[in-house]
């Protein structure tokens, strides 16, 4: 399927942006629950496909553009209260140095009240990388980011 296929079908599909370069399929998703502590996550999916080589430093600048987009762009509650924003960025590549698998792997900033995942799928191998493990802050919602990263990359 395609991005905005799999977008339009979970009732999620935002539009289209360009990130770096790189065009992407947008997909919002606000969800509040209890169990977050009656916090609301407003979360924007970027998904975008480049031929370029995909270094450390590409994934790097992808994922910080799609998290400065989607704090400027959520539609929810102000970020701090009671609400959260997540920016999870997926890259889809074939030229893929292993310094950026290892960026998924390991990298997750620290944002106020906001998440940033980098997220890369290879192409060639079909296999996705991101985090290995959720941090302690925000360790509430990787469940949610986890299952939403998982259910949205094997539909790719």
């Amino acid at each position: 399927m395609t991005p905005q296929e799999i977008f339009i079908k979970d009732n999620i599909y935002m539009g289209q942006v360009n990130i770096n370069g790189i065009e992407c399929t947008v997909g919002y998703i606000k969800k509040f629950k209890w169990s977050w502590m009656a916090t609301q996550l407003n979360t924007l999916i970027f998904i975008g496909k480049t031929n370029e080589p995909v270094n450390n430093q590409v994934m790097d600048a992808f994922s910080n553009n799609c998290y400065e987009y989607a704090l400027k762009n959520h539609k929810g509650w102000p970020r701090g209260i009671q609400a959260g924003v997540g920016s999870i960025a997926i890259l889809q590549a074939t030229n893929i140095d292993e310094s950026a698998r290892q960026y998924c792997l390991s990298v997750l900033k620290k944002h106020w009240s906001a998440f940033e995942i980098p997220v890369l799928l290879d192409l060639n191998e079909k296999k996705m990388y991101r985090y290995v493990n959720a941090p302690i802050w925000g360790k509430i919602y990787f469940p949610f980011f986890t299952k939403t990263i998982t259910e949205i990359t094997n539909k790719l």
